[in-house]
C-alpha cells in the first residue's frame, strides 16, 4: 500500500496555483491513493 501511494505521488506532475502548491498536490495524491487502496481491500 505504501509503495502504491508513493508511486502515485511520484507519478504526478502538478503545478502551483492560487488554491494549492505542487508539493501539496503530490502529497494529496499519495494520501488519496493510500485511502482508496485500503478501502478497496476492506481494511479501512
Amino acid at each position: 500500500v505504501g509503495a502504491a501511494a508513493a508511486h502515485a505521488g511520484e507519478g504526478t506532475n502538478p503545478t502551483d496555483d492560487l488554491n494549492a502548491k505542487a508539493d501539496y498536490r503530490s502529497h494529496l495524491a499519495e494520501v488519496l491513493t493510500k485511502r482508496a487502496v485500503l478501502t478497496a481491500a476492506g481494511l479501512d
